[in-house]
């Protein structure tokens, strides 16, 4: 352990409250007479139905009708006040919930990059409020309605809810094929009939989840009775319920599917289906195979320490290859050793080689525990890669992975209860985030709160071509100057933004998201060869995926090396395109399989950004230990700790900084400070971590670690002592400060995450000493030093970074008010609890003549306490 550790600090015993934030503005709604005028005709159109339907007529066959068991549609122009209340009263009207959606036909927000309130109305866009009718249920809704147009009063109740709904409502419609069939699936289908058009498509279909269990069950026959029809089949089926999932994977005639591309036949009205879209597909990059080296490697038993605490779900490894045999715990749910060629397991093997040894031409040295692992993905013979099973659903295999880990499944007992990091580097290819979360990112969120994991997921990468318009042709581009060509690349990759968004599952909330760095341990630029950047800019690499996340929270959250890649160019059209390509001699070297079957120690390059989230989940196991020894101090066990996960989170985050690298990228993006500081978060999220500046310490700075368990409205407070090494200087101080937490949440509300936690000074603001007023540069601009705060709201990972060189003569108070505060986003998690860890690092710039470590850690044990009892607040209606 290092000579001056993490130093554990504790809360005040004092119990206090949230202190109140901004007040979320809502719109004047429209008047009741002009919505009459709007919205009358429609709601005369579902008197007719229900009168028709009461007449024995049957409206199952125009889907344009409103009717029982078809999905509903109230579209507003501004979200509710209070949506669980809207809920409620909507079942009591004969309605059943089935959730909000996005109208993502508005994508202006998401360009717009201006820095909003995530509760502002300014940064909210059209909701649809999706339910599913009783006759009762749209006889009641036409009456309420016609008391609202003529001007009632709004009653008391649950009918009242009703009249916030009618005035800000610009619509209301069944379901629609336009709704259900995904925008994504047209380009899909267009893809597959160019590729292989004798071959039947195959697409995923996401079913409503009904909340009657006997519905539920009856899905499955009403999708293979619907694709009876179509002459298709059904390949899997799965539904997970604490997420709201019944999903098909199917596979239906060309003609069928080239039906969907206009939007017509059965299945693009098929009332029971909520999307059609692309089948979830991962498949790993196969590289460029090179001669290969053999790996040297000291014979003797593998000395191993303690429980595995990492799992990697990805490929199948060669367990037996020199480097990683006796390191490996594989465990088999879906995919076994025959299903996946020894000659083909490629990705696998290097992740696990990457965890295990780092990369080796750095030669960072072994993890001393071993690394569990399930395999998720298979080989199939008529392929030559490795990909998730092509009739499976990959959604439900994660879950089965998982739940094997920490539960067990099929009467085996859990394979991993002492799991707590999970390597998730597979990813959907025909899914970049669209402002929804994917149902594959509700489960790692869902999975991560429940079982205290931390998964880490690779921001995935981005293959298509991107148009350079700085050069002529690709000679030009080739012969230009390194330094103007870095500049070009890193502003055309920026302006192709919108088309190299992160893939789902990474905008996953709870987890942490990584892209990858330009950089590795491999030799230089190969003769004949464009390397696009200089590999010390510490900028991305050209496939890396950019953010932002769910409710535009910072994605990725960090950035970790994933090797170099080069580029080629072609001219299309008169204009210059530019994609990546690997070279087998550069990259990261890790363990990979021998083709021939000759060797079992053969050695090759990759890169992207799997690389680099197998080098964070590697540093987290190495954070384990520090947090295993921090909590032993206490006698206490972190991996039984509610907050084993968040802690790690904080840690391997708080070593995060955009330093060069983003004030590199600041000057280059267009646009003002907001929307060049969240292109930078867009692209390196909070940064490239140093660990080392975390787990060990000097005279000059000293980190302290704080964990706990939170409601709703309460507020923990932290009193850090100011060091005496700030005060009566000029010198540069920095505080960095980071706080993780992890978050139930609700998959069919818009709000999705159930509690935010952030970090407050006593006034539940961010200015938490005068003595970190910032620091300017040379041009008189203060020193960005990362993401504007308001947006590290948006997530559950908050890195704050506040430095500051005023004349401090005294500090009256001897310390500063840090605080940790709960809200409870929808009432349902008003009353669970939160686990979070914040960690905070004190430091100076120079060197300074008192040892601010010793002076710091001294006043912080010395009022050490052990926390009370917690008594919750209250819970405000």
């Amino acid at each position: 352990m290092a000579q001056r550790p993490i130093v554990r600090i504790r809360r005040e015993p004092a119990r206090q409250t949230r202190k109140p934030g901004r007040r979320a503005f809502f719109p004047r709604a429209i008047s009741s007479g002009e919505q009459a005028t709007r919205q009358g005709p429609k709601f005369d159109a579902i008197e007719n139905s229900v009168v028709r339907l009461l007449e024995g007529a049957d409206l199952k066959q125009s889907p344009s009708e409103v009717a029982p068991d078809r999905a509903l549609v109230f579209e507003v122009i501004n979200p509710l006040s209070n949506v669980p209340k809207f809920i409620l009263a909507a079942r009591s009207a004969g309605f059943e919930w089935l959730g909000e959606d996005y109208d993502l036909a508005d994508d202006e927000h998401e360009e717009q990059g201006e820095d909003e309130d995530p509760d502002s109305a300014k940064s909210a866009q059209s909701v649809l409020y999706v339910t599913m009718p009783t006759i009762a249920g749209l006889q009641k809704i036409v009456s309420l309605w016609k008391r609202f147009s003529a001007g009632a009063a709004k009653p008391t109740g649950g009918e009242g809810e009703w009249w916030p709904l009618f005035g800000y409502l610009s619509d209301v419609r069944p379901w629609s094929a336009k709704d259900r069939v995904d925008p994504t699936t047209d380009r899909y289908v267009e893809r597959m009939a160019r590729d292989h058009p004798d071959r039947p498509v195959r697409l995923e279909l996401d079913l409503w989840f009904r909340a009657e269990p006997a519905l539920r069950a009856d899905a499955r026959t009403y999708v293979t009775e619907l694709l009876a029809v179509l002459g298709g089949q059904l390949l899997d089926f799965a539904t997970i319920e604490p997420i709201h999932y019944q999903a098909a994977l199917i596979e239906i005639p060309i003609a069928q599917a080239r039906m969907l591309q206009s939007l017509k036949g059965p299945i693009a009205d098929a009332d029971r289906v909520m999307k059609v879209r692309p089948q979830s597909l991962y498949r790993a990059d196969g590289g460029i195979e090179g001669d290969g080296v053999v790996a040297e490697v000291a014979e003797g038993p593998v000395a191993l320490s303690g429980p595995s605490v990492a799992a990697l779900l990805d490929g199948y490894p060669v367990d037996n290859h020199v480097l990683l045999a006796g390191r490996l715990d594989i465990q088999e749910v879906d995919i076994g050793a025959a299903m996946v060629p020894v000659a083909r397991r490629k990705h696998g093997t290097s992740m696990a080689s990457l965890i295990v040894h780092g990369d080796l031409g750095d030669d960072p040295g072994p993890i001393e525990r071993p690394l569990t692992v399930v395999p998720v993905l298979a080989s199939p013979q008529h392929l030559n890669v490795e990909c998730t099973p092509p009739d499976k659903l990959p959604i439900a295999m994660v879950y089965r992975a998982v739940t094997a880990l920490m539960e067990g499944i099929d009467g085996l007992p859990a394979q991993g209860e002492n799991i707590v990091i999970v390597n998730h580097s597979i990813c959907d290819r025909e899914a970049p985030f669209a402002q929804r979360p994917s149902y594959w990112a509700k489960l790692l969120d869902h999975l991560s709160y429940t079982y205290r994991l931390l998964f880490v997921v690779s921001a995935g990468n981005s293959n298509d071509p991107f148009i350079l318009d700085a050069y002529a042709d690709a000679q030009a581009f080739a012969d230009a100057d390194p330094i103007e060509r870095q500049v070009a690349v890193l502003r055309c990759v920026e302006k192709a933004k919108g088309r190299r968004i992160i893939l789902s599952p990474a905008e996953s909330m709870n987890s942490l998201t990584v892209g990858a760095i330009h950089g590795d341990g491999s030799g230089a630029c190969p003769n004949g060869m464009t390397e696009p950047y200089d590999p010390v800019s510490g900028v991305t690499n050209i496939t890396s995926s950019v953010g932002l996340g769910i409710n535009r929270a910072i994605k990725p959250d960090m950035v970790e090396t994933g090797g170099r890649q080069f580029v080629q160019s072609d001219v299309e059209d008169g204009l210059l395109s530019v994609w990546a390509i690997e070279h087998p001699d550069i990259g990261q070297l890790t363990a990979v399989p021998d083709p021939s079957g000759v060797t079992n120690g053969r050695l090759g390059f990759s890169t992207g950004t799997s690389n680099a989230a197998a080098l964070i989940t590697r540093a987290a196991i190495r954070l384990a230990d520090v947090a295993e020894d921090i909590f032993e101090e206490n006698d206490e066990v972190w991996a039984e700790s509610a907050t084993r996960a968040v802690v790690l989170k904080a840690l391997l985050a708080h070593g995060c900084g955009w330093g060069a690298t983003g004030e590199l990228l600041y000057s280059l993006y267009p646009g003002k400070w907001q929307r060049r500081r969240e292109a930078v978060s867009r692209t390196i999220g909070y940064g490239k971590p140093d660990h080392t500046r975390v787990v060990s310490a000097d005279g000059s700075r000293i980190t302290l670690l704080a964990d706990d368990v939170i409601n709703h409205d309460e507020l923990h407070e932290y009193r850090l002592p100011v060091p005496r090494a700030m005060i009566n200087n000029r010198e540069i101080r920095r505080v960095t400060m980071t706080l993780a937490w992890s978050s139930p949440i609700d998959p069919v509300t818009k709000r999705y995450r159930g509690v935010l936690v952030e970090v407050v000074d006593g006034d539940g603001k961010r200015k938490f000493w005068d003595g970190l007023d910032g620091v300017k540069g040379e041009d008189g601009s203060k020193k960005v030093t990362g993401p504007v705060v308001d947006a590290t709201r948006r997530g559950t990972l908050q890195h704050i970074v506040l430095e500051g060189k005023k004349l401090i003569r005294t500090a009256p108070t001897g310390d500063i008010f840090v605080g940790v505060q709960a809200r409870a986003d929808l009432v349902a998690f008003a009353n669970v609890d939160i686990p979070y860890a914040l960690a905070i690092t004190l430091e100076m710039g120079q060197p300074v003549r008192q040892d601010l470590f010793a002076d710091v850690a001294a006043r912080v044990r010395a009022k050490r306490v052990a926390v009370p009892t917690r008594v919750r607040t209250r819970v405000r209606g």
